[in-house]
C-alpha cells in the first residue's frame, strides 16, 4: 500500500514517552502516522474514558517527517477517540498502541492502558496492536531497536493481509540484547498477574508501586505470554475480547423459573 496507509499511534505512557516516538518513527517508514498521546502518564488506565467536551487538543511538534502528532488532555481510550473522530483526514488502516515502557501479559491485560486503548480499532473492525517491552527493572538504558522492528514487521504484514488482523495482536517483547532474542512464539494469556504490589513509605506517607515478579514466583505455564518472554522469546497473542459468557447461559436459564417464583413472593410480601 506503500504511504496510502493511514496509521494512528497512541500510549499510556504520555506524548513524551521514548517508546511512543520510537514506534511512530517505525509506522512512519510504512505510511501516513498520526500520534495521539495523553499529555501525561495514563498507565493502568484501562478502558477509562473522560466523557467531557472540552478535553484538550495540542498539536506538537515532530522531529521526523511524516508524523502529525497531538496532545491530549485524557485517556488512551480518549486519544484513539479523538484521533479517528477529529484529527484523521480519512480513514485509519491501523491502530498501534505503545511501546509501553513494561509488559502487559496475563491478566493484567485487562487494566492495561496500552492494550484497552486498541478495543476501540477492534469494535470498528480496524486491525490493531498494541506493543510492550517487558522490562524487569535491571537494564541499565532502554532500547526499543527490537520492539520497534518487530512491530514495523508486524504492521506491514496486517496492513497487506499476510497476517491476520480480526483480532487484537497483543506483543510483548523482552527486553533482551538483541543477539539473545530466541524468536516469536504464537501464545495465550497467562490466567495470572504479572506484577505484584510493594508497599512504599517515604516521609511519613504510606504508598504502593507496582512491580514485575520474578519468573521463578510466578508458576507460569508454557505456551503463556509470560512464559515466552521470561524464556526470551517475543510474545505474540491474539486478543478478541467478549462480552458475554456463552457457557454460563443453559444453566442460568435453567434458574429463571425458581428466580422468577423467588421474586414473586418477595414481591407480594412473601405470600404464595
Amino acid at each position: 500500500m506503500g504511504t496510502q496507509v493511514k496509521i494512528l499511534v497512541t500510549n499510556d505512557d504520555g506524548i513524551d514517552s521514548p517508546g511512543v516516538w520510537a514506534l511512530a518513527e517505525a509506522m512512519s517508514r510504512i505510511g501516513e502516522t498520526l500520534l495521539v498521546a495523553p499529555d501525561t502518564q495514563r498507565s493502568g488506565s484501562g478502558t477509562s474514558v473522560s466523557m467531557r467536551s472540552d478535553t484538550s487538543i495540542m498539536e506538537v511538534p515532530s522531529a521526523t517527517q511524516g508524523i502529525h502528532a497531538y496532545a491530549v488532555g485524557g485517556t488512551p481510550t480518549d486519544c484513539v477517540i479523538v484521533g479517528l473522530w477529529r484529527l484523521a483526514q480519512g480513514d485509519i488502516d491501523l491502530i498501534v498502541s505503545g511501546i509501553n515502557l513494561g509488559g502487559n501479559m496475563g491478566t493484567d491485560i485487562l487494566y492495561s492502558g496500552t492494550v484497552m486503548a486498541t478495543l476501540q480499532g477492534f469494535y470498528r473492525q480496524i486491525p490493531s496492536m498494541a506493543v510492550s517491552l517487558a522490562i524487569n527493572g535491571l537494564e541499565p538504558q532502554l532500547s526499543f531497536d527490537v520492539a520497534s522492528k518487530v512491530a514495523e514487521l508486524l504492521a506491514l504484514n496486517m496492513t497487506n493481509g499476510a497476517v491476520p488482523s480480526h483480532a487484537i495482536l497483543n506483543v510483548n517483547v523482552p527486553s533482551i540484547p538483541s543477539e539473545l532474542v530466541r524468536g516469536i512464539a504464537v501464545t495465550t494469556a497467562a490466567s495470572r498477574s504479572y506484577v505484584r504490589l510493594v508497599a512504599s513509605q517515604q516521609d511519613g506517607r504510606l504508598g504502593h508501586s507496582w512491580s514485575p515478579q520474578a519468573a521463578a514466583e510466578l508458576g507460569i505455564h508454557e505456551g503463556t505470554d509470560i512464559w515466552a518472554v521470561s524464556e526470551g522469546w517475543i510474545s505474540l497473542t491474539p486478543l478478541r475480547p467478549a462480552v458475554t459468557d456463552h457457557d454460563s447461559i443453559p444453566a442460568l436459564a435453567e434458574h429463571v423459573p425458581t428466580l422468577q417464583s423467588d421474586l414473586q413472593r418477595a414481591v407480594l410480601g412473601g405470600t404464595d
